[in-house]
Parts: structure tokens; C-alpha cells; sequence
């Protein structure tokens, strides 16, 4: 079985011969994760007296203290919501940068193990991409003071979005990859019937698109998601990627969804890997693969990109790594 119909069949649970990996350990990894360039910061990071600034290719002004941080967005291009109509999105689409992603997938189909291609969309948030260039609080006012101005812009970036998918189909990627974070730590970030007014026509419409073109539909949400995540199935939603499962439990998410929603997770980045044993990761592991992972298919493993941020050790990232290779032959 290649890796490419090793993936496939872990997401659709037609039973895999192993959990499908993309693993940070040097052994062969399954999915081809492909990241595209982005127009560049308006304003690269900038010492001014003690912080750095940097004004993204959106017009969001970010300052930091340290170069280790990723600082906090300070002033945001759009304080007007009714004049939304006049904000101009970056170039993310720019075919240049489809160009080596496009050579890369080719030769990837013409090796003896073709791997799943997944892209990001450069448009990868309708969520995450609104209130970052209008800013959270004033996001959350415009649901209610200003609807229809706010159903306009996102309205605009989700069009943005059905070209990226577009793109990516036609440089023959299996699945196209976006960015929502919807989750608090307890609960969602707004209401459900928020998500179904603002966001949901968008969602069943790009996702629909993405499936008419023969892709897979992947989404990163974090936090606690438990409450959204079967309406997204619903939408066309065919993977999740979740760095955090203990705030909702291993056993409550595959009551709702395993074997029908596939996911793409670490072990837990906020509790095990950080509070818990090599013997406890290892353990986690196995539970996850008992569960999410026991409908013919509906687990697939990775690492976390930033461990050094959530201060990972290597041990337990080794650990991880192992068990996943280990206990995740089926």
C-alpha cells in the first residue's frame, strides 16, 4: 500500500495497513505537506526603542518584546467595518506561487511511493482571517451593531478562499488544508448559532467545491470543539487536526465522531506531553489509536511544528514518535 492510498484510506476508514504518519523521527512519513510563499510584510520586523514592529502583508501592525515571541497585533487595517467594501486583500493567490508546489507534486506522483498532498490554502481562515485584520473585540461588536457589513467581508475572503482551492486542485493536490480556531479552553468562542449564521453558507460551499474537484477537506480548529465539529461533518468536513484532545477527552471525541470525522493529532501539547511521563505519552498514544483510531482507519499521527514553544522535551517527542510507529500497525 503507497502512502498516498495509505492516507486515503485512513480518512475515509477503509482500513489502512498502519496509521499514516508525518512524523519528525527521519523514517518515512506519509503526506506531502505543502506550505506556499506569501507576499511579504509591508514592514519587516523593526527595532523601535525597546520593541520590535512589523507591519504584515495585511496591514496588521504587530509588536513584540523579544524575538522569541510572536508579539500581539496593536492596529488592525480595518477600525471601520461599514467601509469594509475598500480594504484590499494581499496577493496571496499570486500563481508564482504555485509554481514550485506544482514541480514538487509532480515529482512526487512519478516516485515508487507517491505520498498525499496536502496544501494549505493561502487563504486559509474565514474566521481566523476576519477578526485578524479587524481585530477580536471588534469582530465580536460587529456581529451584533453591524451584521450585514460583516457578512460582506467575510463573504469576500471566503470568494478568496474558493480561488485557493481552485489553485490548488489544479496543481493536483488530494486535500486542501485550512485554519479556524474556534475553541476557548472550555467552550466555544461564540455561540453555534453564530457560526451557522456567519460562517456555515461558506463552509458547505467551499467544502462542497473542494469535493467536486476530487480533494479531501482538512481543518486545524483548537480548543474545545466538541460542540462544532459534528455540523462541520455535516458540511463536508473530512479531517480535523487537534493539538489539544484532554479538555474534551479521547473517549467523548470518538463518541461523537469517530468513524466519522478523521484526525490528525499529537499527543495532547497542553497536558501529556508537557505534565506527563515517557511511560504516560506512550500510554496516551495507544489510548488514542483504541479510539480515534479503531473504525478501519480514522487516525493519523504528527508532532507538534513549534515544540520548543510549549517546551517539549526531545525525550517525549522520541516517545511519541515511537509508540505511533509501534502500536499504530493495524
Amino acid at each position: 500500500m503507497h502512502s498516498r492510498e495509505r492516507v486515503q484510506r485512513a480518512i475515509h476508514f477503509q482500513g489502512p495497513d498502519h496509521i499514516p504518519h508525518y512524523l519528525p523521527d527521519g523514517k518515512p512519513n506519509d503526506i506531502l505537506w505543502l506550505w506556499l510563499d506569501r507576499p511579504p510584510a509591508i514592514q519587516p520586523w523593526t527595532q523601535v526603542g525597546n520593541i520590535r514592529r512589523q507591519i504584515d502583508a495585511w496591514g496588521v501592525v504587530w509588536e513584540s518584546a523579544s524575538e522569541g515571541s510572536f508579539g500581539e497585533a496593536r492596529k488592525w487595517p480595518i477600525e471601520d467595518i461599514t467601509r469594509q467594501a475598500e480594504y484590499q486583500f494581499p496577493d496571496n493567490n499570486n500563481p508564482q506561487y504555485f509554481v514550485e508546489p506544482r514541480q514538487l507534486i509532480e515529482e512526487n506522483n512519478r516516485s515508487a511511493n507517491p505520498k498525499y498532498c496536502l496544501g494549505v490554502m493561502p487563504f486559509s481562515s474565514l474566521n481566523e482571517g476576519t477578526h485578524n485584520i479587524m481585530g477580536l473585540q471588534n469582530m465580536f461588536a460587529a456581529y451584533y451593531e453591524h451584521p450585514d457589513d460583516l457578512k460582506g467581508l467575510i463573504s469576500r475572503l471566503a470568494e478568496h478562499q474558493r480561488e485557493s482551492i481552485r489553485m490548488l486542485a489544479d496543481i493536483g493536490c488530494d486535500g486542501v488544508m485550512g485554519y479556524d480556531d474556534w475553541g476557548l479552553q472550555d467552550r466555544l468562542m461564540v455561540r453555534p448559532s453564530i457560526i451557522e449564521e456567519f460562517f456555515m453558507p461558506h463552509y458547505r460551499r467551499n467544502w462542497g467545491l473542494a469535493h467536486e474537484l476530487g480533494m479531501d477537506v482538512w481543518l486545524h480548529s483548537c480548543g474545545y470543539t466538541i460542540d462544532i465539529l459534528p455540523l462541520f461533518v455535516e458540511a463536508g468536513l473530512n479531517v480535523v487536526q487537534l493539538d489539544q484532545q484532554e479538555n474534551m477527552g479521547l473517549e467523548a471525541l470518538d463518541a461523537r465522531l469517530g468513524g466519522k470525522l478523521a484526525f490528525w493529532c499529537p499527543v495532547d501539547i497542553q497536558q501529556t506531553m508537557i505534565r506527563g511521563s515517557v511511560q504516560d505519552v506512550r500510554a496516551y498514544v495507544k489510548r488514542m489509536i483504541d479510539t480515534l483510531g479503531n473504525h478501519n482507519g480514522g487516525l493519523i499521527s504528527m508532532a507538534y511544528s513549534s515544540p520548543e514553544a510549549v517546551e517539549h522535551t526531545q525525550e517525549k517527542i522520541d516517545a511519541m514518535c515511537a509508540a505511533f510507529r509501534e502500536y499504530g500497525v493495524y
